[in-house]
Order: structure tokens, then C-alpha cells, then sequence
């Protein structure tokens, strides 16, 4: 089932739109992650590390938890010189940066593997910031770089 990355419209609340990022970044990794399918049905990753991942994933479903509690319950708001705005993570910007990522999901669903780890990498640019800006720490990054990274070329 096609994961729905949000879109922002500029009268949304930012840090929700954030969460809901970052709650379809963890539907997108999990359908790979538990799949081992890409949108084609092409197996995706390096069969010799598909044990030690699933392990990682699950382990790793805590720091999405916290980060997606710290971005709906985020303090932030849009102001001159804190965190969403130093991120771009509001107005124009925001809205591209989601629209950019949502057509490139729109042709992994089309050609499959191919393009996959430039979609990821996309995702990590906004994910990266987001993290950043609602002080949650790295786990997520980094375990979406490993899965990037065990992609069977």
C-alpha cells in the first residue's frame, strides 16, 4: 500500500506536518524493511545482513516513537531565529521540500530500485533537519542510512 508522504498547504501547523513526516518515513522504511520487496517486487537487500536489520528496525521503533511525540507536542512555533524557521521548515520551503519528495515516491513507484537510494537520500535532507530542529537524536538517520546502504545493487 502506497505510503502518503503529507503535503503543506502553509495554513497547516508545522510541527504536525513534521510528525506526519516522519510517521510515513517509518511506513516507507517498515514496507521495505519487512518486505524485502521493492515497489516492483525486486528483492532489495544483501541477503547476508536481512537477520541483523529486522533486529536493528525493531530496536530502532523507540527513537521514531519519541521523535514523533517531541514533534506533535513541539514547543516550537514559527518565529524569526528558532528552529523551524533556520530549518526552512515552513511556508514555500516546506512545501516544496515535501512536493519534491513526493514526486520522486511517485516514480520509485514506477521504476522500482533504480531509484530508490536517491529517494532515500532526499528523505534524509528534510528528516535530518527535522530531527534537528526538535532536538531528537540521530538513531533515525542512522538506521535508514544502514538500510540505504544494504541495498542490494
Amino acid at each position: 500500500m502506497p505510503v502518503e508522504f503529507p503535503t503543506f498547504d502553509g495554513d497547516d501547523d508545522p510541527p504536525l506536518v513534521l510528525a506526519n513526516f516522519l510517521k510515513a518515513v517509518r511506513k516507507f522504511l517498515a514496507e521495505l524493511v519487512e518486505t524485502d520487496r521493492d515497489s516492483l517486487g525486486d528483492r532489495l537487500f544483501v541477503r547476508a545482513l536481512r537477520n541483523e536489520m529486522l533486529a536493528a528496525w525493531e530496536e530502532a521503533q523507540v527513537h521514531f516513537d519519541l521523535a514523533i511525540e517531541r514533534a506533535e507536542n513541539s514547543y516550537l512555533r514559527l518565529q524569526p531565529g528558532n528552529a523551524l524557521y533556520e530549518h526552512g521548515l515552513y511556508g514555500r520551503q516546506l512545501r516544496f521540500k515535501l512536493a519534491v519528495i513526493r514526486y520522486f515516491y511517485g516514480q520509485y513507484l514506477s521504476v522500482g530500485k533504480g531509484i530508490l537510494k536517491k529517494l532515500i537520500e532526499m528523505i534524509d535532507d528534510l528528516l535530518k533537519s527535522i530531527l534537528d530542529a526538535i532536538g531528537a537524536g540521530g538513531a533515525i538517520s542512522e538506521i535508514k542510512d544502514f538500510i540505504k546502504d544494504s541495498i542490494d545493487d
